[in-house]
């Protein structure tokens, strides 16, 4: 099976995938606003981090991301508008 990275790419990324549920995990556990906005400030710094290293790999990646979580959006804004009428 061909694998999308090289061994030390994977290992990089899984880290960076780690410390991103780590974050949100320790998101779950605030007790306040300002240790909430903390953790979630890391897990964005992290996921960015992940997106550029893949696509330093593979162009295009991130804006792919991007049209795809705009249609979750759209999605979702049209299922709460469905469940209003």
């Amino acid at each position: 099976m061909k694998t999308l990275f090289d061994q030390e790419t994977a290992e990089a990324l899984q880290q960076l995938c780690d410390e991103t549920c780590e974050a949100i995990r320790l998101a779950r556990q605030s007790s306040d606003l300002d240790d909430l906005s903390a953790v979630f400030a890391v897990a964005f710094l992290k996921l960015g981090m992940a997106t550029g290293f893949i696509e330093q790999r593979h162009p295009g990646f991130a804006r792919e991301v991007e049209t795809k979580r705009q249609r979750v959006i759209t999605a979702l804004v049209q299922e709460q508008q469905q469940n209003k009428h």
